[in-house]
């Protein structure tokens, strides 16, 4: 599978993606799916330079993530993926984006979100959205870091199976 890793990391790109991240999993490709960043040319040209010029990076709508993920492409290079919410990872996998697990390396605080782990706060739309991935099997695994022990998300939200 060319995916390596999925991550929701509502920072996108940055060090612990770029060298952490990159150096645990040695992806070819860092790519960044958000409507919202794909659509601004200034938002764009900030994340990819944070990328080192030996290793490609896309930034991509949601449109275009699934196409390429979907398409033959996809098979020829390993692939770090990031998105900063869970709906987006909920999107793709409706799309058929074969996902199996999902890293969860940082939704940081903002207003009307609870801590349930040191680098994740949730609302319960976020909660919805990680139940609905963990009803179709998908493994949630909380880690910021490579060397930092995983958190297993459903267990700390108290998910069981249906």
């Amino acid at each position: 599978m060319p995916l390596v890793q999925v991550r929701i990391d509502d920072r996108l790109i940055h060090g612990q993606v770029v060298v952490g991240w990159r150096n645990e999993l040695k992806p070819q490709r860092i790519m960044l799916c958000s409507d919202e960043v794909a659509g601004s040319d200034w938002q764009k040209t900030i994340y990819l330079s944070a990328v080192t010029n030996d290793i490609a990076a896309s930034v991509l709508t949601l449109k275009e993530t699934i196409r390429f993920l979907n398409s033959e492409k996809q098979s020829k290079e390993r692939i770090l993926l990031l998105v900063d919410k869970p709906k987006t990872i909920v999107d793709l996998v409706a799309a058929g984006v074969p996902i199996e697990k999902v890293n969860v390396g940082g939704m940081h605080f903002k207003p009307g979100k609870n801590q349930i782990a040191p680098f994740i706060f949730v609302d319960e739309e976020d909660v919805a959205y990680f139940r609905m991935l963990y009803d179709k099997g998908i493994k949630l695994e909380g880690r910021d870091v490579p060397t930092r022990s995983p958190v297993d998300i459903a267990r700390v939200l108290r998910f069981t199976p249906v």
